[in-house]
């Protein structure tokens, strides 16, 4: 079973419980789920495109090298 199957089996599973659930709680579930993403790409932006430790620059060096 690849990747893919695993993670397809994993979003049945999930939509079968959610489907078990009240409609009150269904959009409690999701909206739950939204905050997590929008947390996650945040945390993601932050550390890869925002850190100042991660810019890389390059050394003055090599700018005036000629090939």
């Amino acid at each position: 079973m690849g990747i893919l199957d695993l993670k397809n089996d994993n979003l049945v599973k999930l939509l079968e419980g959610m489907s078990l659930l009240e409609e009150r709680d269904q959009e409690r579930f999701i909206r739950a789920v939204d905050t997590l993403d929008l947390a996650d790409k945040k945390v993601k932006k932050d550390m890869f495109y925002d850190n100042p430790l991660l810019k890389f620059e390059t050394p003055a060096v090599y700018t005036d090298d000629k090939i």
